[in-house]
């Protein structure tokens, strides 16, 4: 994730995984079952390897590099194409000395150069950084995975949920769909020239805000927002800021999703927090960019001047009837704040 990516960074590995039809794949009833206790930065990395899989397994207890370049994933993959379903990724925290000093922790997975990914029914738990992250060149279809911080811990202090639940960076591209988000410092992010389809996703009890599509002031991002629930954040839920596209780019859409109980925290208040404090805050969009037809319940604005479009509970729930039906049928969705509350 370096701004130059040939700057040289030390790191430890737990395993190392090369070759084609590479299958590691635990045996039990349950994940928990074959456990990879990894104690490294990067738990099990797979490099160039070719229609391999890693399923049914946990990996936990990894250890932070002292690198702050060092992008240290509970599994990482560069290169090569890979399935990571079925497990367990939890409790890689890392030496509080370490996360402190360098500021990042250890993410669940990491999508670096050049790798093709399906990450599908997994348990990304209580993790020191990002749940997800996708890099350069990286690609991943995103599916039904449970994304769950747990500690919300602050600042340089060490524990789960810092960082960005899923966040899809440089050129990277992603289908995220179905996935649960919850308890992190951010939820879902688009950055600079990434494309993704974000579909579906319960993303709830967010530090800061829900979902960000953002340029990074010099890239042309490409996202869908469609049909997502963002639900309790500190911050704004979604947030908008891109500039104009490049010729014959299609700038993306951001409807049909239920922003509720945003805009918590009186400290992001302030004009230069992270976004205005509404449920969608636009900064800027390219003017071909599709924003409407989104529903809005119980958000804060800390101003009553601001427009409120808020609809009552009742309206709120007629309206958002069809798709909360569906995503209660979800299996990674079902243990769900919002679901059980509203969604009932």
């Amino acid at each position: 994730n370096c701004d130059n990516p040939n700057t040289p960074v030390k790191g430890t590995a737990g395993l190392r995984v090369k070759g084609r039809n590479v299958t590691i794949a635990g045996t039990g009833a349950q994940p928990g079952d074959v456990v990879f206790q990894t104690r490294s930065g990067y738990g099990i990395l797979f490099e160039d390897c070719t229609d391999c899989t890693l399923e049914n397994v946990t990996v936990t207890g990894g250890a932070r590099d002292r690198d702050e370049n060092a992008t240290n994933g509970a599994v990482v993959a560069r290169g090569g194409k890979v399935t990571i379903e079925n497990c367990s990724l939890t409790d890689n925290i890392g030496d509080p000395g370490a996360v402190s000093a360098t500021m990042v922790g250890i993410c669940g997975i990491v999508g670096r150069e050049g790798s093709d990914l399906v990450i599908r029914g997994n348990q990304i738990v209580r993790n020191s950084w990002d749940g997800i992250a996708l890099y350069r060149g990286a690609r991943a279809e995103i599916e039904g995975n449970v994304i769950d911080g747990v500690d919300m811990a602050r600042g340089r202090q060490a524990g789960g949920g810092r960082g960005v639940g899923i966040g899809v960076t440089w050129d990277a591209e992603a289908t995220i769909v179905r996935n649960r988000v919850t308890r992190y410092w951010k939820g879902i992010g688009v950055f600079v020239d990434a494309q993704a389809s974000v579909r579906e996703n319960v993303v709830e009890d967010m530090l800061t805000w829900g979902i960000a599509y953002w340029d990074g002031g010099k890239g042309n991002p490409v996202v869908d927002i469609r049909d997502n629930v963002v639900y309790n954040t500190g911050a704004c839920g979604i947030t908008l800021t891109a500039a104009e596209m490049q010729a014959g780019v299609r700038a993306g859409s951001c409807r049909g999703n239920l922003v509720v109980k945003t805009g918590q925290n009186p400290d992001y208040d302030a004009s230069d927090s992270y976004c205005y404090q509404m449920p969608i805050a636009v900064e800027s969009i390219p003017n071909d960019f599709d924003l409407g037809g989104n529903y809005f319940y119980d958000n804060r604005r800390p101003k009553h001047t601001l427009l409120n479009d808020d609809f009552d509970l009742m309206r709120f729930k007629n309206t958002a009837k069809p798709l909360m039906s569906t995503l209660s049928t979800v299996p990674s969705l079902r243990g769900s704040e919002f679901l059980a509350t509203i969604g009932r």
